[in-house]
């Protein structure tokens, strides 16, 4: 009841200064503002952001065109300089992801998603070696939930091809993306120093019991059962009450073993492909630090067909073994990695229960077909890998 009355609280409070903003329509003219919606951007607000290392150069226009909405909101921004800023190869298209709206700030300003976005892009992300956006600039407004990141335009750069749930994952878009994310685990894992370095990086067990109290996960997740009933195995809808408590016991696992950068929802519409062939990942709002089984588990579920899934799933864990391996110089063992996997499963499929079924205060934040070919692929994994049970082994 208590989490009931902040969530409500909250959406009171971000309605009313979404309706002021929507009445006053206040612009960002300085560097420390934080433009409420992308149509607050000013020529001078991208001076003060972007040209700071140029002398003399300007932005002397800016065109919003609108792009997509889910968690955030995303725009593109047509940019133009002085002649100083087109020398020196200032982005002229710029992606942006901001939460304008009520629903946007409820899932990424309140649940605070973006200020986790904003400080990965700032604070981590110039140390890893792997494909990912550029940032240009992040604000977030503690006051408002008002938030707004800068990023790159990857088809304007990289001629990037953005995946969805449609997308066909070739073996070698697969053994990528795994490189990817052995990459990406490695670089931190076991670092003693992580959590005092970035205290804005929550523990995955801590991050995932505040969102799943915020948002009513175990509620909502049976109301996606009934839901998704249609494309549930058998197996698994027969065990349905075993679900919420094999999802509250695999988080013990991130507890117990060495931590490091998890993306923790790696599902295959936020990996693109550049116009060279390599895959790159990308919406990092729900970064954490926890074990690399929830990325790979999640990964593979989520991307793969049922039938590739079963196929390649062991050839890939050991391909991300050898590469974690070759990162760290500490080899996980292939027998406990798979059954790590096998027990992360539930917490892949946490991501979409509650995107199927969630709170009226929250957006729609995919759209039906896709979630329900995330649960199916997810359940059918669970079914075929006795998911439930693995906590038994």
């Amino acid at each position: 009841m208590g989490q009931s009355t902040d969530t409500a609280l909250a959406a009171l409070k971000i309605g009313g200064r979404v309706a002021y903003e929507r009445l006053a329509r206040p612009k960002a003219r300085q560097f420390d503002d934080v433009p409420c919606t992308p149509y607050a951007v000013t020529p001078e607000w991208l001076t003060a952001v972007l040209c700071g290392k140029v002398p003399g150069a300007v932005v002397t226009r800016v065109e919003v065109k609108p792009a997509s909405a889910g968690t955030h909101e995303r725009h593109q921004l047509k940019v133009s300089y002085n002649e100083e800023g087109r020398r020196a190869g200032l982005p002229v298209s710029i992606f942006t992801k901001s939460l304008p709206s009520i629903v946007t700030r409820m899932i990424g300003g309140f649940n605070g998603t973006a200020r986790v976005e904003g400080s990965f892009f700032t604070q981590i992300r110039p140390q890893l070696e792997i494909e990912a956006p550029l940032c240009y600039h992040s604000a977030y407004d503690r006051r408002t939930f008002a938030a707004i990141h800068l990023l790159e335009d990857l088809v304007a750069t990289k001629s990037a091809t953005f995946c969805n749930h449609k997308t066909y994952v070739t073996r070698a878009m697969a053994d990528d993306m795994i490189d990817l994310l052995a990459a990406l685990h490695g670089r931190f894992y076991g670092d003693p120093t992580l959590a005092e370095r970035y205290r804005w990086l929550a523990s995955y067990p801590r991050w995932f019991t505040i969102g799943a109290a915020k948002m009513g996960t175990e509620y909502y997740t049976g109301k996606a059962f009934d839901a998704a009933a249609h494309v549930i195995p058998e197996e698994v809808m027969a065990r349905r009450d075993d679900v919420w408590p094999a999802t509250m016991r695999a988080l013990a696992l991130h507890d117990s073993e060495p931590q490091g950068l998890i993306h923790s929802d790696v599902h295959i519409g936020n990996w693109y492909r550049t116009g060279a062939g390599q895959m790159g990942l990308c919406d990092w709002q729900c970064l954490s630090r926890g074990h690399w089984s929830r990325d790979f588990a999640y990964a593979v579920t989520a991307s793969l067909t049922p039938d590739n899934r079963r196929s390649w799933e062991r050839e890939l864990l050991a391909r991300y073994v050898e590469r974690f391996a070759e990162k760290t110089g500490v080899k996980p063992d292939f027998d406990l990695s798979f059954l790590r996997y096998r027990q992360q499963i539930v917490h892949a499929l946490a991501m979409w229960t509650i995107t199927l079924c969630h709170s009226p205060l929250l957006p729609n934040m995919q759209p039906e077909d896709t979630t329900l070919t995330m649960i199916e692929r997810m359940t059918t994994a669970m079914a075929d890998l006795d998911a439930l049970d693995s906590f038994q082994d």
